[in-house]
């Protein structure tokens, strides 16, 4: 059932087909700890925080769960806390994460913290090396390249940027967030009509709770063109 329910968000988008498939498969008790991870994401993805919450106590908590099994659930649990506004908890839990288990999605993850938090304390500079450190690890990661894009773009070194996403948007993307950022850089750059592009084709993706911007965001963008 939990594959079938991932086909269902993933693929085909219904939301609440998923979640009765998931639930379904978690009342049998025979759902496995990497399964209740899923379910947890799920959670995560659209807005279920406290069930999110509850079915990452029980992971941590469980002797069936792997040593993966955990530190995936460490890894959503410090994405609940960002997103639940403690991002300096979520830093600290994933950093901790991060020198335990070394992996794209620590270093996808941590890149989005440290963006948000140089939002706040201006820190792009000094979050520079960990961004160029994770591309090194792995370019072709979407997420990976966005951080190290936006944080170029945010320091206003542009054609740095121009060049990071020149090469990520060669494919095309599921996330809204990489097209979103180069219609910024466009923008900055002077090119309206590239922004214009860019802001439509994020628009058309779909939008989750885990992201960095909210489809109100880029309709802003578009409509101050």
């Amino acid at each position: 059932m939990g594959f079938l329910a991932s086909q269902a968000y993933f693929v085909k988008g219904d939301e609440a087909k998923a979640y009765r498939l998931y639930q379904a498969a978690y009342k049998t008790t025979l759902m496995t700890s990497a399964g209740k991870v899923a379910f947890a994401a799920f959670c995560l993805y659209t807005d279920r925080f406290d069930r999110c919450e509850r079915l990452l106590n029980e992971i941590e908590n469980s002797s069936r769960s792997t040593q993966s099994d955990v530190g995936n659930a460490k890894h959503y649990r410090a994405i609940l806390l960002w997103k639940q506004g403690n991002l300096d908890e979520a830093i600290e839990i994933m950093e901790e994460i991060h020198k335990e288990y070394t992996s794209t999605g620590t270093y996808g993850s941590l890149g989005v913290f440290y963006i948000d938090k140089a939002k706040i304390d201006g820190s792009f500079a000094e979050r520079l090396e960990f961004m160029l450190e994770a591309y090194d690890y792995n370019e072709s990661d979407k997420t990976i390249a966005d951080n190290l894009g936006e944080t170029y773009l945010n320091l206003k070194e542009y054609e740095k940027a121009k060049e990071v996403y020149s090469k990520l948007l060669e494919t095309q993307q599921i996330s809204p967030v990489p097209y979103y950022n180069y219609g910024r850089l466009l923008k900055a750059m002077g090119d309206n009509e590239g922004a214009k592009e860019n802001f439509e084709k994020s628009l058309n993706c779909r939008f989750t709770r885990t992201l960095t911007i909210t489809r109100e965001v880029v309709e802003e963008e578009l409509e101050s063109l």
